[in-house]
């Protein structure tokens, strides 16, 4: 049977009658993921939503953080400005009013208007935010037991506080209150200018004064403002006179509301939501293993006495597991969200720490809010699944139909070029590789058949290329030394490993009878890069140094003498040769070598475990035409010494974590087989190495020369 029939059928009885077994299966498993897709919809709105509340609230801490910033960066200001004027003396005083003239309207202050502050805030009914101010003015008030003479010449000092005072006011009078200045003796200055203090009002009993002066730095507070009767949050810091002894602290006061920004949350979210500083309690606050509320809205609506601090409440213990979670994620300073009930309503918490002393912000939002939204994604999911089964029973419908159809037609065109494919890939498979496929179609096969094409004649270079590099292999093996020379009181071996079918390093043994006598060279070299064109470069170099070393037997000359002719070649390509040449004084056994960039050779004398490097200064070949090489001299080797030469194919060899193999490890195998022959202790370095980069495989080529003394 024809392969169109085939496919036909195939078609027809494999793919169309499962179609529709599967159709009727996923009818009814449809249904089930669907009511599963809603269930996991609305967890994933849920877990939107706990990350979208975690996102806003840490919005509002760095608000937060951004208001503390301005307030702190504010006092400093006052204070240095206060410090200064202070230590001066004014020379004109401008005209300044007390309190009392606030209280009865003293017609030189002009027009007094209320702070927008207390008239935009949401709580503005409960405090007297009827209270008029004066930006152009500052208000000084002398406590009943004031130095009356040194308060006011201070305040004639502090009258030209006001552009400072006006400038920050002006700048976040939506966020400032009162900005202030009291001095021990009895003076007390504020911005903007206003009345309505209470006849006993002694700002130095205030604990923003006390505990600014106690503890000499910037504090914070939650208390009610005597003039406003509202809650408020203060930050105060310390005056110091020029001998460095405090005088008084000044302070700003803003709306506790401004830190809680619930008219925001609630916009954002619902009015429910709720928003508190927290800290977590101490010994000191009688539940230790509890958490305070340092600022809630519930302080806002309360507060009403200014005599009497703020009582603090703590969080109702309604879930301690959660609550204790919470509390330590605070003291590690984590940010974080729980569900925990607030006030009997299942809620969702998400708290960041802010400011200073584990004072963190918190917002609350009932879980009923999450849920709704989620409830509304589960329905959505279900609505559209059972839309999705109607449509989809309809559209399977006509794709079965039109497949049949569709199956007939499109088994011939396609078997069509199958056929002639196989017919080409017979011809290449019997050895003609000018086989052609003639397949003219666009698609999936005519993208084959030119593939198929393209093959042909890059299989038949492909073929020329390996017989190439296999002649290329051949030959580079033969420039190397069939094998170490026999030098009597020596044991003498190399390896020379290429990570690609060629390389560019190179090793040789030269032996020559000279005037001072019988002399073996020993060369070891590492062309940059490998493959085909570190190869080259190296039979050019060899080709050089076996030329010159034949004319002359000073090292250094030879050397340097091959440098300016590998120049002349490579000033355009970039390529060089690093060069270790070592000659060898047969019957003194004196060394002579000359480094050119390349690793000092190693000289290992078991005797002492020591090792000795043959170093010495010298650049690579092919880098400066006119650098002159110097020639450096020692002893010859001792009985047992070794003398060790390699590339840096060895030591940089990595393993598959890209840890090199390293001098140390290579150190370590030559002092380890010390004892064996050179050939032997060749073959331990390459199988350490080999068995170093295992499962992989090396990525530079590897040569080393073993020379061990005998005697």
């Amino acid at each position: 049977m024809r392969i169109r029939w085939k496919l036909l059928i195939f078609l027809l009885i494999f793919v169309l009658a499962p179609i529709i077994l599967v159709r009727w299966y996923s009818i009814r498993e449809t249904r089930t993921l669907g009511t599963e897709l809603a269930i996991n919809a609305a967890e994933v709105m849920r877990d939107t939503a706990n990350r979208e509340l975690s996102q806003t609230v840490n919005m509002f801490a760095e608000a937060v953080n951004d208001s503390r910033d301005v307030l702190e960066l504010a006092l400093t200001l006052q204070a240095r400005e206060t410090e200064r004027l202070l230590a001066e003396r004014p020379q004109h005083v401008e005209p300044y009013f007390f309190d009392t003239d606030f209280d009865r309207r003293d017609p030189r202050i002009g027009v007094l208007e209320p702070p927008r502050i207390l008239s935009d805030s949401s709580a503005a009914h409960t405090a007297k935010a009827d209270i008029p101010i004066s930006t152009d003015h500052l208000v000084f008030r002398l406590s009943p037991d004031a130095d009356v003479p040194a308060a006011l010449r201070d305040a004639r000092a502090l009258t030209r506080l006001l552009p400072i005072f006006r400038i920050i006011y002006l700048r976040h009078d939506d966020l400032m209150l009162w900005s202030y200045v009291s001095l021990d003796n009895g003076l007390h200055c504020a911005y903007p200018g206003h009345g309505g203090y209470p006849p006993d009002y002694d700002p130095r009993r205030r604990e923003w004064y006390t505990q600014a002066k106690a503890q000499g730095r910037p504090v914070w507070n939650i208390m009610v403002d005597a003039n406003t009767h509202r809650a408020i949050a203060t930050l105060s810091m310390p005056i110091h006179a020029p001998d460095g002894s405090i005088i008084g602290v000044t302070g700003v006061d803003f709306p506790l509301d401004t830190l809680l920004l619930e008219s925001d949350l609630s916009q954002r979210w619902t009015p429910a939501v709720r928003s508190m500083l927290l800290r977590p309690a101490a010994e000191a606050d009688g539940d230790p293993d509890g958490m305070l509320i340092v600022a809630m809205r519930d302080y806002i609506e309360h507060g009403t006495d200014w005599r009497t601090p703020l009582a603090l409440e703590s969080l109702e213990k309604e879930d301690p597991a959660s609550l204790e979670a919470m509390r330590e994620d605070i003291k590690q300073n984590r940010q974080g969200i729980v569900e925990m009930p607030y006030r009997g309503v299942p809620s969702v918490w998400a708290f960041k720490p802010v400011i200073q002393d584990g004072l963190t912000l918190a917002v609350i939002v009932p879980s009923e809010v999450i849920v709704a939204s989620s409830r509304r994604a589960e329905e959505s999911v279900m609505e559209r699944t059972t839309r999705m089964l109607r449509d989809t029973s309809v559209f399977a419908l006509a794709i079965n139909i039109l497949l049949v159809a569709v199956a007939a037609v499109a088994s011939l065109a396609i078997t069509r070029p199958i056929a002639r494919l196989a017919r080409a890939a017979g011809r290449i498979a019997e050895g003609d590789l000018t086989a052609r496929a003639e397949v003219k179609s666009h698609d999936e096969l005519g993208d084959l058949a030119k593939a198929f094409n393209a093959m042909a004649p890059k299989l038949l270079e492909r073929v020329k290329l390996k017989n190439d590099m296999a002649l290329a292999m051949e030959v580079q093996r033969n420039l190397l030394p069939e094998r170490p020379p026999v030098v009597p009181g020596l044991d003498i071996a190399a390896a020379c490993q290429f990570c690609d079918e060629t390389g560019g390093d190179y090793y040789d043994f030269l032996s020559f009878s000279r005037e001072r006598g019988e002399t073996l060279d020993i060369i070891l070299g590492d062309v940059t890069g490998h493959g085909i064109s570190a190869a080259l470069f190296m039979a050019t170099g060899r080709a050089l140094l076996h030329a010159r070393t034949e004319d002359d037997s000073d090292p250094a000359r030879c050397i340097s003498m091959v440098n300016r002719l590998l120049c002349r070649d490579t000033q355009s390509t970039g390529r060089f040769i690093t060069l270790f040449f070592l000659s060898m004084q047969l019957d003194t056994g004196e060394l002579a070598w000359v480094r050119a960039g390349h690793d000092p050779a190693l000289i290992y004398a078991p005797g002492t475990d020591s090792f000795e490097e043959l170093g010495g200064p010298g650049i690579p070949l092919g880098v400066e035409e006119g650098w002159e090489y110097r020639a450096n001299q020692r002893r010859g080797l001792e009985a047992g010494q070794l003398m060790v030469l390699g590339t840096d194919g060895i030591w940089e060899a990595m393993d598959p974590a890209g840890e090199m193999f390293g001098k140390e490890r290579f150190k370590a195998v030559l002092r380890a087989n010390a004892g064996r022959t050179a050939q032997e202790i060749v073959d331990a370095v390459v199988d350490e190495v080999m068995a170093f980069v295992s499962p992989g495989r090396p990525e530079d080529d590897l040569t080393l020369v073993i020379i061990k003394a005998l005697r």
